[in-house]
């Protein structure tokens, strides 16, 4: 897939980098506290992550077990900056992405609007009521 979402209780590594392809992007909603990891550590070791909250995601959740590997020791910046356009979010076509939510409602509600807008634009997607 070239875009995974995982919004799961897991404590275990479900997606294994070997089922990467060049330039993948995750966004992880359900690893939100400690001990929990929904991706392989060496994922988060050869992509370019970013979070809603830099030293909470260190911390806590996804990032925590490849911090404690030693194979993450920073992130590339806060989600935020990306979506303002402060930093870029992927430096090359081929670099895997991860965004690492530790459950920051503002930030979550500002990344949803910036992709339905972006959907809209494109006419992608589809529309679910509920």
């Amino acid at each position: 897939a070239d875009i995974i979402l995982t919004a799961t209780p897991s404590r275990a590594p479900m997606i294994r980098r070997e089922w990467l392809k060049p330039g993948t992007h995750i966004s992880c909603v359900g690893a939100d506290m400690s001990g929990k990891q929904e991706l392989d550590a060496r994922i988060l070791a050869d992509a370019r992550v970013f979070g809603d909250d830099i030293a909470q995601c260190l911390r806590v959740g996804e990032c925590e077990a490849a911090v404690k590997q030693g194979l993450l020791t920073a992130l590339a910046g806060e989600i935020g900056a990306v979506i303002a356009q402060e930093l870029p979010g992927r430096t090359d076509p081929e670099q895997i992405t991860v965004f690492d939510s530790t459950g920051i409602a503002l930030q979550d509600l500002a990344s949803a609007a910036v992709i339905l807008k972006k959907a809209e634009m494109l006419d992608v997607g589809s529309l679910c009521e509920l």
